[in-house]
């Protein structure tokens, strides 16, 4: 089970908390209960004991201090494209255990790549994938931050990662069959997210932590636009109500997946 969605939250939904803490349930529930330190408490003794004491007794890792410089080093660079070499050089580690590294919290569900879009997989495969956690509270635990409100470059990180662990919650619930992707191009356009199935791109996705979205927040979809003019465009952000920009709908999180339903 995934931690909760935005459909299993109540109605009382409170993003902040979700950006801060994560939506495991036994932290949300503790949450509402007005008793923040105790989410807190939970969410270091989650990171402490199963990320690392669990993953020691399993036998997963040789060297636990150089997965622990592993682990430091992966979390600080969460929703960023992923340079193996550099990681393995700030963590020393060799190249192999880094990889290998990251294929345990693969394994252990704590975390997944996202590859770029490439009509080719195998040249897909050959380009630095991003790399996010399943849940923002236990990123936050990871990197020891709880203590402190998330910064605004920081809040918008974790949203980012947020609306794509939402998306990957409905893509395994729903069975939508769907290859998720983020989209770069060598002048340095980006694009936070594509859905695809098959061969056939069915959305493009941009995150902004903005309460008003403008023209100037369109840069990258709009390269994207230019090249697939058939795909959807949207720009998902805490705006009260969805509005159109040009070619691009800017949505609420709820309407967003409401489109993807």
């Amino acid at each position: 089970m995934h931690p909760l969605t935005l459909d299993e939250l109540p109605s009382d939904f409170n993003l902040q908390w979700v950006l801060s803490y994560g939506s495991l349930p036994k932290i949300y529930s503790t949450l509402k209960q007005n008793k923040t330190k105790e989410a807190r408490d939970f969410l270091r003794a989650y990171a402490i004991t199963y990320l690392r004491e669990e993953i020691k007794a399993e036998a997963l890792v040789r060297n636990l201090q150089g997965f622990q410089n592993f682990l430091d080093v992966a979390v600080a660079q969460y929703s960023e494209q992923v340079n193996f070499s550099a990681v393995s050089r700030d963590c020393q580690v060799a190249l192999s255990t880094v990889k290998e590294y990251y294929s345990i919290l693969e394994d252990t569900l704590v975390g997944f790549f996202l590859y770029p879009y490439l009509k080719s997989a195998r040249k897909r495969m050959s380009h630095q994938p991003k790399f996010y956690f399943f849940d923002n509270g236990v990123t936050r635990a990871l990197l020891g931050s709880l203590q402190d409100p998330p910064t605004p470059l920081e809040q918008g990180r974790l949203f980012e990662q947020w609306i794509l662990q939402e998306i990957v919650r409905l893509n395994e619930y729903d069975q939508k069959d769907w290859k998720l992707f983020f989209w770069r191009t060598s002048h340095g356009a980006e694009v936070d997210f594509l859905i695809g199935r098959g061969s056939r791109l069915l959305y493009a996705i941009e995150c902004k932590f903005k309460r008003q979205p403008s023209s100037s927040d369109l840069s990258g979809l709009r390269s994207f636009h230019d090249n697939y003019p058939e795909v959807p465009c949207f720009v998902v952000s805490p705006v009260k109500q969805p509005y159109r920009l040009s070619f691009a709908r800017i949505l609420p999180p709820n309407r967003l997946f409401q489109e993807l339903k």
